[in-house]
């Protein structure tokens, strides 16, 4: 074999490239995925240099179970499909422990009334996602989990069902949701808030979109857009 110098430099790495390393269970050595190893740290918080997220093992949809430690489920819309959306998803049971053992509850409080961005991590590129606004909290599970009631705000992708994060995003329920029901380049809003708000735009799929925003008042704003499309503003 070869010196390990002598290997020619791979610049375009993939998914499907391989690693050699050492199993800690019996110290035989192994192939590891690019791929696989990406997932691990997603799923256990190692690639979250700020560790804001909460990881947590999918259980199923909840109707009532004991939610064990480092478990979620999702509570579904009962009029959705089987293969649901993040659309239908109304609530979310999660253990007041996650599945790396860090406890949410000094943070719950702050999250009610908040927006938090559910990423579904069952793969590497991690594209699945639901955004939602926090509307209430109750105790279940004799006290050791949470049901959080949630509104969709947007999503890409539908839930997978393996593991997830859940991140506070910090921002807080808006001032004012305005709806750009029909496609348009050029949104104007009257918000009547007397103030000069920040502004966030998604598309109708939940996308961030940026567009150039003028206040022409305290209460009126328009956003110019590059190309027409329909969605929403939040005005804070």
């Amino acid at each position: 074999m070869a010196r390990i110098k002598q290997y020619t430099n791979d610049s375009v790495i993939q998914g499907g490239d391989r690693l050699v390393g050492t199993d800690i269970t019996d110290n035989s050595t192994k192939n590891y995925q690019i791929e696989e190893i990406a997932k691990y740290f997603a799923q256990t918080g190692g690639a979250d240099t700020t560790r804001t997220g909460f990881q947590y093992n999918y259980a199923g949809t909840y109707s009532n179970q004991t939610i064990a430690s480092g478990e979620f489920r999702y509570q579904v819309d009962p009029t959705a499909p089987t293969q649901y959306g993040w659309a239908n998803v109304t609530g979310i049971a999660i253990s007041k422990t996650n599945r790396n053992g860090v406890s949410i509850v000094p943070v719950i409080d702050l999250i009610i009334n908040q927006f938090i961005k559910v990423t579904d991590v069952d793969s590497s590129e991690a594209t699945s996602y639901g955004v939602y606004l926090v509307d209430s909290k109750s105790l279940i599970s004799n006290e050791t989990a949470y049901l959080l009631a949630l509104t969709h705000k947007g999503s890409v992708g539908t839930p997978s069902g393996e593991v997830l994060t859940i991140s506070p995003s910090g921002l807080s329920s808006p001032a004012f949701e305005f709806n750009q029901s029909s496609a348009s380049n050029n949104w104007t809003i009257t918000h009547n808030l007397n103030s000069y708000p920040s502004v966030t735009v998604v598309d109708s799929s939940g996308n961030v979109v940026i567009g150039a925003v003028t206040y022409v008042n305290a209460n009126e704003i328009t956003i110019s857009f590059s190309s027409s499309f329909s969605g929403k503003a939040y005005l804070n």
